[in-house]
């Protein structure tokens, strides 16, 4: 009976490595605290408080402006999401590179569209 244990003992040991065999950690790759998760949280909660009082100015600023604007802010609160909560700020370089391409030409076809049809989006 304590072969069969002692073999479990061993192979258990071969699957859980010990802390030094463990993959090091890059220099300066630091993973947010808890308290910069929050802040992060803070900040984009004031962004969409900001958005929400922007759509509220219907007819008192140019619609124009007030694209740009909300788009200012979507980009923003994206950057924020992506780089924190996604943790694309601690990721490898090609991956971020991977899916900045990807976002730069999704927003390539956004504009596209968008200016397809400006006669009927933006007013003068």
């Amino acid at each position: 009976m304590s072969d069969v244990v002692q073999a479990e003992l061993e192979s258990a040991a071969a699957v859980v490595p010990f802390e030094d065999e463990l993959p090091a950690v890059a220099e300066g790759h630091t993973h947010p605290g808890p308290r910069q998760y929050v802040m992060i949280a803070v900040i984009l909660v004031i962004l969409t408080g900001l958005e929400v009082a922007v759509s509220y100015f219907d007819g008192e600023v140019n619609s124009n402006l007030l694209i740009a604007l909300l788009i200012v802010l979507a980009a923003a609160k994206f950057f924020l999401v992506c780089a924190w909560y996604m943790h694309m700020k601690q990721d490898k370089p090609f991956f971020r590179r991977v899916f900045t391409v990807g976002i730069v030409g999704a927003m390539l076809v956004y504009a596209i569209v968008l200016f397809t049809f400006t006669s009927t989006v933006l007013q003068d």
